[in-house]
């Protein structure tokens, strides 16, 4: 009987026989793909971050929006300065949803929806309170109304100058549970409220970064560490005070 040889006849080797890697080719291949990771992954995290940027920015227009909504209802009149009942509760009608209020690179739990306690939702963003403008404005005693939340009137969008360089909201620093920011507080101070460097960090440097604004003229913008608030003051409205309250926070 003739048995079958499954060597080919031509060079003596089993046919079906495969070659297997050896031990420095594997390490070759995953020295290789560590280098490509190492290469691509913070492209794909800068990736994320610009998609959360935008996000973020696009609430803050969406509240921009509420505003503008509210003052054509109201006479041209922002949302008056209250402790309870604070802006989210006033614009809600015109945003309805308060994951607007979240940005998303902060992280906070979303879901809430149209939650009725707008006030107490998680929450991203800060409003300008215009306090120079009332400070200059204002009786001693109405002023003392208005730090406490109980001034009943509020700011005419006819009033400011300079709408396309006033801040109308900003991005809140984590943690912090204030409503508005108040140039004129002389215990809380706008660095201590106000993010930023949110977007856009890099590590070991303090002066990187930004965080997006929203304007009184209804734009939004990304502005660089510290640029808000320095050679101007951007959440002061009265020209003198938006030289006279700058706060330069950056050596760059």
């Amino acid at each position: 009987m003739c048995l079958t040889s499954r060597f080919d006849a031509g060079i003596g080797k089993p046919v079906n026989q495969r070659r297997a890697f050896t031990l420095i080719e594997l390490m070759v291949v995953i020295a290789i793909v560590g280098i490509l990771a190492a290469l691509l992954l913070p492209a794909l995290a800068r990736a994320k971050e610009s998609g959360r940027r935008a996000a973020c920015s696009s609430n803050l227009r969406q509240l921009a929006i509420s505003v503008s909504l509210y003052t054509s209802d109201h006479d041209g009149l922002f949302p008056p300065r209250k402790l309870y009942e604070a802006w989210p509760f006033q614009l809600q009608p015109d945003y309805l949803n308060v994951d607007v209020l979240l940005c998303p690179t902060e992280g906070l739990p979303t879901g809430t929806g149209d939650s009725k306690d707008a006030d107490n939702a998680p929450r991203s963003y800060i409003m300008n309170n215009f306090s120079d403008y009332f400070f200059a404005t204002l009786s001693a005693a109405d002023w003392k109304s208005f730090t406490k939340g109980n001034y009943p009137g509020s700011l005419n969008e006819n009033a400011v100058a300079a709408p396309t360089e006033t801040i109308l909201f900003g991005e809140k620093k984590s943690g912090r549970s204030e409503f508005y920011v108040d140039v004129k507080s002389p215990l809380v101070r706008e660095p201590e409220v106000t993010e930023q460097r949110r977007h856009n960090i890099s590590p070991g440097d303090p002066g990187s970064g930004g965080s997006n604004h929203a304007y009184l003229d209804g734009s939004v913008h990304y502005t660089r560490f510290g640029r808000t608030l320095c050679p101007v003051n951007e959440w002061a409205v009265m020209p003198s005070a938006r030289t006279n309250l700058a706060i330069c926070i950056y050596q760059k």
